[in-house]
């Protein structure tokens, strides 16, 4: 775990993590609210493109790379996120959060990356850290919004999780109510400093085939665990290709043509 707790931002930069979390705390406040974000990330992430008056697509379906999250990129004019529904809902969740971060800069720092180059998260750059800072940033950005302090202060609390003797169970119990990665969760603890170094690289160690069997075991954090289906999105393909069929806009023959292309690429992807 040395690679990972040398490269989350709170290590490496405690001055810039101290001012993301000011960001990620003024992003939710007028955004968010109070609510604990969950899987609203996604609506969030629609009402905040919406609110900047700039367009976003999702593109939403299974990659058959489990190691490749997601990635951000921009064309003529619109934002598209596209993000690999073959993952677990809690990576799928914070992988969202991630690229949140790199839309923010672009649209309030006009920070350019994401016309240059675009942004392409891989499962690596969560589960083990990453160099770069632009990225650093996301991840601590990401943790930070979608497990405020103040929230995490109160379902310990509620909870009646023992600060000075959290286990694993409790881990579970945090990520049942926040819905992000056991990783996430560990560091979120230890950014808060409510564990210490040692604590959060033995909850570290921990073989994940440890963690899932608790999870089957207590029900707890298993339902973000999960791959869900029915998520699936490409764009604005089909509300368009609806508003055209529906309006008659097109010849029938362009119609028939342009659904048995969507099934293609439906089924291309295994989407039923």
């Amino acid at each position: 775990m040395a690679l990972l707790f040398d490269s989350i931002l709170y290590k490496k930069d405690l001055k810039r993590f101290e001012q993301i979390r000011e960001i990620a705390a003024g992003f939710s406040s007028y955004y968010i609210g109070q609510n604990i974000i969950q899987d609203d990330i996604f609506t969030v992430i629609e009402n905040y493109a919406r609110t900047k008056e700039m367009p976003l697509e999702w593109l939403r379906f299974p990659i058959r790379d489990p190691e490749l999250c997601a990635c951000t990129f921009i064309r003529s004019g619109r934002i598209f996120v596209m993000m690999n529904s073959g993952i677990p809902m809690s990576k799928q969740i914070f992988a969202a959060a991630h690229e949140l971060y790199h839309i923010r800069c672009f649209l309030e720092e006009d920070n350019p990356e994401l016309i240059k180059r675009g942004s392409i998260l891989n499962s690596a750059t969560i589960e083990a850290g990453t160099t770069e800072a632009e990225e650093m940033e996301a991840n601590a950005f990401a943790g930070i919004l979608l497990v405020p302090v103040d929230a995490l202060e109160q379902q310990i609390r509620i909870y009646q999780i023992n600060k000075k003797a959290i286990e694993m169970n409790d881990i579970l119990t945090l990520m049942d109510i926040f819905a992000i990665p056991y990783k996430a969760m560990v560091l979120r603890l230890l950014e808060e400093k409510i564990i210490s170094d040692d604590k959060a690289r033995e909850m570290l160690d921990i073989p994940f085939h440890k963690i899932k069997k608790l999870m089957q075991m207590t029900d707890k954090a298993k339902r973000w665990d999960m791959i869900p289906s029915g998520y699936e999105k490409f764009g604005n393909l089909v509300e368009n290709l609806t508003i055209n069929t529906e309006r008659e806009a097109l010849p029938k023959s362009r119609l028939e043509s342009d659904w048995k292309e969507l099934d293609r690429i439906k089924e291309l992807y295994g989407v039923k």
